[in-house]
């Protein structure tokens, strides 16, 4: 019973640690780092294609490489970006596909609007999947910084992240990652896992009996 016990909570910590904010890039991803120059925008909302992205904002998109403030972290100079230029707006990148792992290199300004937030979408634009609040889970910090930022994505165990939106704080970003779940062990990796994990505690028993 206990043999199958563990198992189970191996299974159980293996199923849910595929899902949720990461902080770090996992570098199993395709990057795109977006090559935009100067200081461009569209109204309301889009769409606008950059780098093989359609790109929608709420209330526009702002893109390009001029200086961009963000506040107590800094800024962006001669370094491209794509931006809501809004406290409380929102941009949306349709990734053309469905994926498990969306990613980015970002920053936003603190303190200056609606917190700074990432969400993935399902196919139909409007479902949302998962939703974190950076100030609150992931803060990014780099007092008086250029061209600082950090790693923040969302991986989940399957792939249906058809869309990224990130909002608030004038959040913007550098690239975007799109792959498979990150950290979705092979099934053979993962069968072998388990029946080495199983086997150990068998053997265990036969000993103590």
């Amino acid at each position: 019973m206990r043999a199958i016990a563990l198992l189970g909570a191996f299974l159980c910590f293996a199923s849910f640690s595929l899902a949720g904010l990461i902080t770090s890039d996992p570098g199993t991803g395709v990057t795109t780092t977006f090559t935009t120059t100067g200081n461009q925008g569209f109204g309301n909302p889009g769409p606008v294609v950059l780098d093989g992205f359609t790109v929608t904002g709420s209330p526009q998109v702002t893109f390009g490489n001029a200086s961009y403030g963000l506040g107590g972290n800094g800024s962006w100079n001669s370094f491209s970006w794509v931006a809501t230029n809004n406290g409380t707006g929102s941009i949306t990148f349709n990734l053309g596909g469905s994926f498990g792992l969306v990613g980015a290199f970002i920053n936003y300004a603190p303190s200056t609007g609606a917190d700074a937030t990432i969400e993935a979408l399902a196919a139909n634009g409007t479902t949302v999947l998962e939703s974190y609040d950076l100030v609150t889970l992931a803060a990014i910090s780099t007092p008086g910084g250029l061209n600082a930022g950090a790693f923040r994505g969302i991986s989940r165990a399957t792939n249906d992240i058809a869309f990224l939106r990130l909002s608030g704080d004038f959040i913007l970003t550098h690239t975007l990652e799109i792959g498979s779940p990150a950290g979705v062990p092979e099934p053979g990796t993962f069968g072998l896992a388990a029946m080495a994990l199983l086997s150990a505690v068998l053997v265990r028993r036969r000993r103590l009996s």
